[in-house]
């Protein structure tokens, strides 16, 4: 549901709270700006006044009787009412500035932690690109507004205060006509508003759809150029930026409809100052200086209203990136206690189930113990929850029924931070950052030595390869390790999650993408950082869980069977088969496996 201007505007303040000095000071100096960029007009008036009048001009009366002597300080008033606009403007121009930046800073990194503190729940509903467009376009929006578009609106709110109170004090019967259009354009402006403020919305979204196409287009180029597919993805794109391309020119087309309107009342208020104004001076009822004044003022009164149209289309741009921007503040964040535990190794899964959603449960009443020190593994087909229970250790979701226990104490009253420092995870799909091998090894690890990297490195079987490059441990990754192999990256993956020497180290298909001289070299190493140390093993390949303590064997979320590689080779049911379908032997129970 769209929330309203004034509703996204208020909040858009109380997350600028912490620089309120800097926008309050810097609204003081938009407004001086504004009075004394309209002195010239009223010295003008008063110089008309005085070469008419001479003897008994506003300057004589003050006791100025020489016409020079009044020029001159004319001159003067004129040069220091041009020296302090000047003055102020820079003021608040620093000002808006320094709180654009502040703000888009503060704004950005706020976002940006919410985000890293959501749930994977509430993450997973999101679409990246629009998340990026968010924290990029959106909050560069807010910070154009901060830097030009908040000091338009104080220019049409300051001058019509300043221009309307000296029309009501020289000449109150011509200001009512002259005030007159002021309220009718607000009126238009704010039913126009009612009417453009969905279209506005409409095309940040628009805009964050296109922003979540390319990436994901260009996150898949091989993909793409693999299938030929071009011409497709091009298709697409074509798609989302005409989408984007006709909701811009939807709210265009509102918002031009609002200049015409404006520029046809601002002129009925010209007109009467210019025609009633001139009959009440030739009536010698207004001074010809006054009049002066007003007819200089009255442009200066209304013209400003012509940009109306333009500030409040800003205005309903930035209020729409504001929505998006605050609606990032909405995710579901994770929540845990304090507590800090320090982890022996041991882990019971008592009767847990789990389902995404209220959806068809994923896993099914597991229950099981990890004694700390042992080597266990999880196998099964594809689907069977092997990933989902790696969730659930790492804490990203909960059980929808029963416990998942660290030494004895339940995952929901365990510091998840805490937990994940202590947890050593290598993904089947292993995500570098851009940097050097190094920098990626000792990633979030900030107390990493080059010596523990080097030994890292060794105990993921990488540092040999890593020593053949070029540039050794400096060798730059590229985006998203680019630069190499996925068996490579397997390896640094391996050496990152076990640099900061876990109590539990957890793979899944930590090999799957190495050849087999690589898995005997990495299965080596993980014997020897495996000692004293709680490891959980996903695999396909049935080799790397030959030595494990216990092999769990799920199948629907569910454990089927339990035991050493020898002992479920004797029962010759689902782990059996599995076995002997990938070394090539016959099966005796096919169905087992193909359920």
């Amino acid at each position: 549901m769209k929330k309203p201007l004034a509703s996204s505007f208020l909040q858009l303040l109380f997350y600028m709270r912490p620089f309120r000095r800097i926008y309050i000071s810097a609204t003081l100096y938009s407004f001086l700006n504004k009075l004394f960029d309209l002195m010239p007009e009223i010295l003008l008036g008063i110089a008309v006044n005085t070469v008419v009048a001479r003897d008994e001009s506003w300057l004589a009366n003050l006791g100025f009787h020489d016409l020079k002597v009044q020029l001159v300080l004319l001159a003067l008033m004129t040069m220091v009412a041009y020296g302090l606009e000047s003055l102020f403007e820079y003021l608040f121009s620093i000002r808006w500035w320094s709180l654009a930046q502040l703000v888009q800073h503060n704004f950005r990194m706020q976002a940006f932690e919410h985000v890293q503190k959501s749930t994977i729940t509430s993450f997973s509903k999101q679409k990246t690109g629009n998340l990026l467009a968010i924290l990029n376009d959106d909050i560069n929006q807010l910070e154009r507004f901060l830097e030009e578009g908040i000091d338009k609106i104080i220019e049409v709110i300051g001058t019509t205060i300043f221009v309307g109170s000296i029309f009501f004090f020289l000449a109150p019967q011509i200001a009512l006509f002259v005030i007159i259009p002021i309220p009718i354009i607000i009126y238009a402006t704010f039913k126009f508003q009612k009417k453009i403020s969905p279209y506005y919305l409409n095309v940040r979204e628009k805009a964050g759809f296109v922003s979540a196409f390319l990436s994901n287009s260009l996150l898949g180029l091989l993909t793409t150029k693999s299938l030929v597919a071009e011409q497709l993805e091009k298709k697409k794109l074509e798609k989302a930026s005409n989408d984007y391309k006709e909701a811009n020119f939807n709210a265009i087309r509102w918002g031009a409809l609002l200049v015409p309107v404006i520029r046809f009342v601002i002129l009925s208020g010209m007109l009467v100052t210019l025609i009633y104004g001139g009959k009440l001076t030739i009536d010698q009822k207004l001074d010809v200086g006054v009049y002066s004044i007003l007819i200089f003022l009255t442009q200066r009164l209304l013209w400003p209203f012509t940009e109306v149209a333009d500030i409040m289309i800003n205005f309903q741009r930035v209020m729409a990136s504001t929505q998006r921007l605050l609606s990032i503040f909405n995710l579901a964040t994770e929540a845990s206690p304090d507590n800090m535990v320090t982890l022996q190794g041991k882990i019971t899964f008592s009767d847990v189930s789990f389902s995404y959603q209220n959806q068809s449960p994923i896993l099914r009443n597991l229950s099981f113990v990890i004694q700390p020190g042992h080597r266990v593994a999880f196998v099964g087909a594809t689907g069977a929850g092997k990933s989902t229970l790696l969730h659930l250790l790492l804490g990203f979701y909960f059980p929808t029924a029963g416990q998942i226990l660290f030494d004895d104490k339940e995952i929901r009253d365990i510091s998840l931070s805490s937990l994940r420092e202590q947890l050593g995870f290598v993904s089947q799909d292993p995500y570098l950052f851009e940097g050097t091998i190094a920098e990626n090894i000792g990633y979030g690890y900030s107390e990493a030595t080059p010596e523990q990297i080097i030994e890292a490195a060794k105990n993921a079987a990488a540092h040999d390869f890593i020593m053949q490059l070029p540039e050794g441990y400096d060798t730059l990754v590229g985006e998203r390790g680019q630069n190499l192999s996925g068996g490579q990256k397997q390896r640094l993956a391996i050496a990152r999650a076990i640099i900061r020497d876990p109590a539990i180290l957890i793979l899944d298909e930590a090999t799957s993408s190495v050849d087999n001289a690589t898995e005997l070299a990495i299965q080596k190493s993980l014997s020897k950082i495996g000692q004293e140390r709680t490891m959980i093993l996903i695999a396909h390949r049935l080799s790397m869980v030959k030595q494990a303590d216990v092999i769990f064997v799920l199948k629907k979320g569910a454990i089927v069977e339990q035991g050493t590689h020898e002992e479920l080779i004797i029962q010759d049911r689902v782990y059996a088969n599995l076995w002997k379908l990938q070394n090539g032997e016959s099966l005796t129970h096919p169905e087992l496996i193909m359920e």
